[in-house]
This record gives structure tokens, sequence and C-alpha cells, in this order.
């Protein structure tokens, strides 16, 4: 069991409101966490502050030297007209053969490959988006709210492809029964401090 990121006397406010106070927390590599907290309690934030898209006020962040983070992004990365295959190619640097596979492993193939991403439904879409991830050979997935407007079908692929995936994951979600099904731990943020 190796540490993957240990978050360490965290803090982080914005005026007032404080988000993060002396937070202290350790994700390693053979854990799937579920990460709750009410809406406003800083998940989102502690997500940009683990991604290093934004800094803490104080304390730190010490992340492992190999750690490779995956994320799911609540946004569209595909440009305009680009098929599944493309983006896949162009996001991950994979040869075709590969994004290919993976792909399949999320039963993209056909026109959901081939055709234009903007014309999938947002399951589909989230599917081109985590064969992306996978491209990328994480061993740390984080994932915020990676339920929202996902059909029955793929969220049940989801589910799956998580209690397989053989690496750490961080899961933000308000949805239990998916955490339940999906993740080992849970991480709580309330009032500032971390409790798994």
């Amino acid at each position: 069991m190796a540490v993957l990121m240990q978050i360490l006397k965290a803090c982080k406010s914005y005026g007032e409101q404080v988000l993060l106070d002396e937070a202290e927390a350790t994700l390693s590599d053979d854990v799937k966490v579920g990460f709750i907290g009410r809406n406003g309690a800083g998940k989102s934030t502690l997500l940009r502050v683990l991604l290093g898209e934004e800094e803490l006020d104080s304390g730190e962040v010490i992340r492992h030297p190999n750690l490779k983070i995956g994320y799911l992004r609540q946004h569209d990365p595909f440009l305009p007209g680009e098929s599944a295959h493309d983006f896949l190619i162009r996001d991950s640097g994979q040869p075709e053969w590969k994004c290919g596979e993976v792909a399949g492993q999320f039963e993209l193939k056909g026109d959901y490959l081939e055709g234009p991403v903007s014309r999938l439904s947002g399951g589909w879409q989230t599917r081109v988006k985590l064969a992306a991830l996978l491209l990328h050979e994480p061993n740390l997935l984080l994932l915020d709210e990676p339920t929202n407007f996902l059909d029955l079908r793929t969220q049940i692929l989801l589910e799956h492809f998580l209690r397989s995936f053989k690496e750490a994951c961080l899961i933000v979600s308000h949805d239990r029964a998916f955490l339940n099904a999906t993740c080992d731990q849970t991480l709580d943020l309330s009032r500032g401090k971390l409790t798994m």
C-alpha cells in the first residue's frame, strides 16, 4: 500500500467562508473513496486543489512522485464536429488500435464512435470521457458527480468499470447507493474538517 496523496493542515477560505480548517487526509493506492459533504462545503474546491488548479491558503498537499491523476470533468472537452474516435486519439496520443480497443470496453462502436460527439446523449459523452481517462493510464481517478445526467445503462456500466478498476478513486457524489456500490471508504468534509 503506497500513499498517493497526503493533505496536511489544509486551510482555504473565501472571505468569511471557511472551507478547509487544518483539514487532513491520506489517499492510498488501494482504496476507492466516496467524497461526501453538503453543497457548498468545499468538495469541488478541494478537488481543484488536488489537481493543482487552485492554491491552499496554508498547509500542503504531498503527491507521490509517480502519481498520475485522471479527472472526469463536467465540461465538454470536444472540438466542434469531432468524432469520439478522433477525440480519443487527439486527447490521449495513443494509437488508433488502442483507442478503438478501450472504446469497445464502453460499448462505443459504429456511429457512436465515428459520428460527431456533439450528437451523443450526455450518457454516451460520459462514456467517451471515461474511455479517454483510461487511455491516460491514471493511478488515481477523481470523479466529480459522475452520475449526473447518466441513463441507467451508462450508470451500471460506470459502476462495473469502477469495481473492476484496479487503481485508487476519489468520487464526489450525493448518490449514496452509487457510492456504496463502488467505494470502500467514505471521506466526509464538514465544518472545514475531513473525516475518513
